[in-house]
């Protein structure tokens, strides 16, 4: 923000109790109803399970207590009929014979990329009590062929090689397989861009000791997960108390990184090193200058949790940290901006009135329909709270603070909005967002421990989302060979956090030739990334990336062109004349299609030596100075000069609109050379075909 606006700010809002951060429905934009079981919850995901188009609940119990059953709840809507946002408890019928676990994380995925919703439950414990295995259960829809949303048993044929897995925690001990292991969060996203999802595995080790390293497991995609080993430089720490795990691009280069949370020790970054000259391992530990440099270093001992969004706007993701100053919140403001170093910069003014309290879990959510990403945190031992965001009314972070719990009778968003018919403390360790009920804005549900109820928070604000997600970067792509598919991967903004993004719908739309336009889907790749291909073409292509948003808002590009296939426009008519040096060579590239680049080259000519180009329209070849002219007759003849080596280059940015197709432009110099036959050379003749 410019220094003379964040005067005119400070002076307008100096009232203090004034200035306050407007409300559209005060204390009344949630609604709490009991809901998805009574257990000792640890996660909760939403997904389509069933394929009918709304979202259905799945909750991980047991965690650190015991064995608890997993429980999946279908939404009402869609094809049961009834209304949407009202679900049903289906695990009997749905997750039928499957065992009690210590599940610290569940997720919906789709592991085996057949088009339904797998479900992965990260586990806690000993493989000796049969209850520390991380499991897959498939989808029985897609390419099982059975009814979408009926789960099988895919565990033993989901884990793959065990590079890194002792012996001891392996289900065979022949080194594939199922194994335990004392893991809390895990994440999916396509790790090496191969176009599957990969598996990040987080581990704590046993009575959180950090003793066993966090794991990579790399998809196939047809549902089996090879362990990447080592997946970090030599030098990097990969035994944590890792309790949660973030997988995004930090730096902007297109390609995801790793956070990892540590509830004991300082938490990490890893820099994914695709790609890069001189990588010694597929990531590389950064967090010596993204976190420690920048005078972001932790000090806590009960940081759980972080999350990533684009809090300040300026398109890339910013850290708030749970807990990480001794029970503060911390906003650790990325300055990176996608160039150079990764460096995350604390900035503790911009979180109000933070009530110091042991918070588990952080999740960024629109809740009141601004455009900007407010805060939801869900505490361990007393209130749940919502932190309003002040970005989209243009606040200064630094002098007003950027966030603002609501129910502070103090602050400047004195209304609390978690949530009527709240049941008081709860020892809440989850929560997730989505629209539940369709109405185009979203909900809250939030895990509860200690046998206590879950809950829905229902959003009754009736404001649906109106901001469309942002094409924020795109591949730049060169023509491509021929007979290859053109992989092109996008990232997008918008106000929701990365777990709702992932249900957004992308598409690559393209043509050839200007032919009939076609779509091509995009699939996710994790964080707010997605990948298609275009398969290979011959000819002109046009593309665009469409993405839209649950509540039907949709981000478009540009459009953008290249050429595959296609012969060259360019012909060699020959017709050059030795000089003292041999016979001056004149190339050409592009393709001529307007607004492409390209050049004219020439080498192999007498040093420092006038030039003359020669450009027609069409060829009539004529004797000249004791050889052939073909770009005859000319419109054009340029004076130049080839510089020390005999050389000459003329390119052009972007080739001009107006030239009719099929029009013939042909090029050829003469150069001034004493030993040529009348002292001057020519070039061969180049004829470009406007396309």
């Amino acid at each position: 923000m410019k220094p003379r606006t964040t005067l005119l700010l400070v002076l307008v809002l100096a009232g203090g109790a004034a200035a306050q951060l407007a409300d559209l429905q005060p204390g009344r934009n949630f609604v709490a109803s009991a809901n998805f079981g009574l257990n000792r919850s640890e996660a909760v995901d939403f997904g389509d399970c069933d394929n009918d188009g709304d979202l259905d609940v799945v909750v991980g119990n047991g965690g650190d207590f015991g064995a608890e059953p997993n429980r999946i709840f279908i939404n009402r809507g869609g094809l049961q009929g009834g209304m949407p946002g009202f679900f049903a408890e289906e695990t009997a019928a749905r997750f039928a014979g499957f065992p009690s676990d210590r599940t610290r994380d569940i997720e919906f995925v789709d592991t085996d990329q057949d088009g339904d919703l797998d479900v992965f439950s990260g586990n806690d414990g000993k493989l000796s009590q049969g209850i520390g295995i991380s499991t897959f259960w498939t989808n029985g829809g897609g390419r099982q062929g059975g009814s979408p949303g009926f789960y099988l048993d895919g565990t033993a044929s989901a884990w793959g090689q065990l590079l890194s897995v002792p012996v001891a925690q392996q289900v065979t001990g022949n080194g594939t397989g199922p194994f335990s292991e004392h893991t809390c969060d895990c994440d999916f996203a396509d790790l090496d861009d191969d176009g599957a999802l990969d598996l990040f595995l987080s581990s704590y080790g046993p009575s959180i000791t950090s003793n066993s390293p966090s794991r990579i497991f790399l998809g196939d995609g047809d549902g089996v997960f090879d362990e990447l080993w080592p997946w970090a430089d030599p030098a990097a720490d990969v035994n944590l108390h890792a309790f949660d795990v973030d997988l995004a691009d930090f730096d902007g280069d297109m390609d995801i990184d790793v956070l990892v949370t540590s509830r004991n020790s300082q938490s990490r970054v890893y820099r994914n090193e695709a790609g890069e000259p001189g990588a010694t391992a597929p990531f590389t530990d950064v967090t010596q200058t993204a976190l420690l440099d920048s005078g972001a270093a932790q000090a806590s001992q009960v940081t759980y949790q972080a999350e990533f969004g684009d809090v300040d706007g300026d398109g890339d993701f910013d850290l708030w940290m749970d807990n990480y100053a001794n029970n503060l919140e911390r906003l650790l403001v990325n300055s990176s901006h996608g160039h150079g170093t990764l460096a995350f910069v604390p900035q503790r003014l911009w979180i109000k009135d933070d009530p110091n309290q042991d918070e588990e879990n952080i999740l960024f959510t629109d809740y009141d329909g601004d455009g900007d990403l407010d805060a939801l945190l869900a505490n361990f031992s007393g209130t749940n709270f919502v932190f309003q965001s002040a970005q989209a009314q243009g606040w200064d972070p630094p002098t007003q603070g950027l966030f603002h719990r609501n129910g502070a009778a103090s602050g400047q968003a004195p209304h609390p909005e978690l949530p009527t018919g709240n049941p008081g403390s709860l020892t809440s360790l989850y929560a997730r967002t989505g629209d539940l009920d369709g109405d185009g804005d979203e909900d809250v549900v939030v895990a509860n421990d200690g046998n206590q109820q879950n809950y829905k928070y229902t959003n009754a604000l009736g404001v649906p989302d109106a901001h469309a997600p942002v094409i924020h970067l795109l591949d730049d792509v060169a023509d491509p060979p021929a007979a290859t598919g053109v992989v092109l991967r996008t990232q997008v903004r918008d106000n929701t956090n990365a777990d709702v993004a992932r249900w957004h719908v992308a598409n690559i739309a393209w043509s050839v030739d200007g032919g009939p336009e076609q779509l091509q889907p995009m699939h996710w790749q994790g964080s707010f990334q997605f990948r298609g291909v275009i398969p290979p073409q011959v000819g002109t292509v046009t593309w665009r990336v469409e993405v839209t948003d649950g509540a039907g808002n949709s981000g478009i590009s540009a459009s953008q062109v290249y050429v595959q296939g296609a012969p060259s426009p360019w012909t060699d008519l020959g017709f050059a004349l030795p000089g003292a040096g041999g016979a001056p060579e004149l190339a050409s590239s592009g393709s001529l299609i307007a607004g492409s680049s390209g050049a004219l080259t020439l080498s192999d000519a007498a040093p420092l030596a006038p030039t003359l180009l020669f450009l027609s329209l069409g060829s009539a070849p004529v004797p000249f100075k004791g050889g052939t002219l073909a770009a005859f007759p000319p419109v054009l003849h340029l004076p130049l000069g080839t510089d020390a080596a005999g050389a000459l280059s003329l390119p052009w940015a972007a080739w001009p609109t107006g030239i009719a197709s099929g029009t013939a432009l042909v090029f050829q110099c003469a150069v001034q050379d004493a030993g040529a036959v009348h002292g001057v050379a020519l070039s061969n003749a180049v004829q470009g075909l406007a396309p």
